[in-house]
């Protein structure tokens, strides 16, 4: 089985642009197994996989390609920290965590060296102790991530970040489920749902929440990373979602899984959060049946 890399990209409203994102990885010699945009967040999820050269070489090419765009002019709902925001390596069938750690760290060497984009390592493939969160990294967006550099934060290749391009964050990291929730109710409910279901704020373990206005002045969403989902699955979740939604006078209106979950953490087809959804859910294992893989 190959590795996986699942590279965001602030940037979603605009197919052309998608488009020649996707192209960049293809032409890398990488496979491109999904494509997520949403104009809200302005942001695009590419699930890829590949043996780990080709997509090192992949994950390189795409952040070539994010060098076209500019951060100043994103206008997503979603936090950012760069126009290639965040890229993790993730193993999966006989691929090791290890495996995921060397192309991560080669990944981002590779990046600043040839975009000049700075590059912070988090998670398994981080260089420092401790190793910082992705929450932690983002915390104050990238005005806090740069003051913290100049008190001894910097990046772990690279140099100082332009506000244009911003940083890049590489990781290695298990499984994690991006997991949305529309709800007709308003931004206030929807923020107060996210505080009460992530586990910062004594909640659901493994669970990362924020409330987002999807469509003034009553449709928001409830957008969710379900970073335990072998504790906290998307059933689960969904069920702590709509209880607190009934509760605060809200109703559950669709749901939304981002990206190609592994099989076993895909919810039953009878279950609510599946008869929600927005999209029909596919799993990382038949996206690379399909792909040959």
């Amino acid at each position: 089985m190959p590795l996986i890399a699942i590279p965001n990209v602030s940037t979603g409203s605009d197919a052309k642009i998608v488009g020649g994102l996707a192209d960049a990885v293809r032409g890398a010699g990488a496979i491109l197994l999904d494509t997520h945009s949403d104009a809200t967040h302005d942001r695009s999820v590419f699930t890829i996989a590949g043996p780990d050269d080709r997509l090192v070489e992949a994950t390189v090419a795409l952040a070539e390609r994010a060098r076209n765009l500019d951060l100043t002019e994103q206008r997503g709902v979603h936090p950012r920290l760069g126009v290639l925001d965040v890229c993790p390596f993730v193993p999966h069938g006989e691929t090791t965590m290890h495996d995921a750690v060397l192309a991560a760290r080669s990944a981002g060497e590779k990046i600043a060296a040839l975009t000049e984009i700075p590059v912070y390592l988090y998670g398994e493939a981080a260089l420092r102790t401790p190793a910082p969160t992705l929450p932690e990294l983002r915390r104050g967006g990238l005005e806090a991530l740069r003051a913290r550099a100049k008190r001894g934060l910097g990046p772990d290749f690279g140099g100082e970040a332009s506000d244009r391009l911003g940083v890049v964050c590489v990781g290695a990291r298990g499984v994690l489920i991006a997991f949305n929730v529309w709800i007709k109710g308003d931004i206030e409910i929807a923020r107060a749902i996210a505080r009460r279901v992530r586990e910062s704020g004594n909640g659901l373990a493994g669970v990362r929440s924020l409330g987002f206005e999807i469509a003034p002045p009553d449709i928001c969403q409830v957008s969710m990373n379900l970073t335990a989902p072998e504790t906290t699955g998307i059933e689960a979740a969904f069920e702590a979602v709509e209880s607190h939604a009934d509760a605060l006078g809200a109703t559950v209106a669709a749901t939304e899984i981002v990206g190609l979950p592994p099989q076993r953490f895909m919810p039953p087809a009878n279950a609510r959060a599946t008869r929600l959804l927005k999209e029909p859910g596919r799993s990382l294992e038949a996206a690379l049946r399909e792909a040959e893989l």
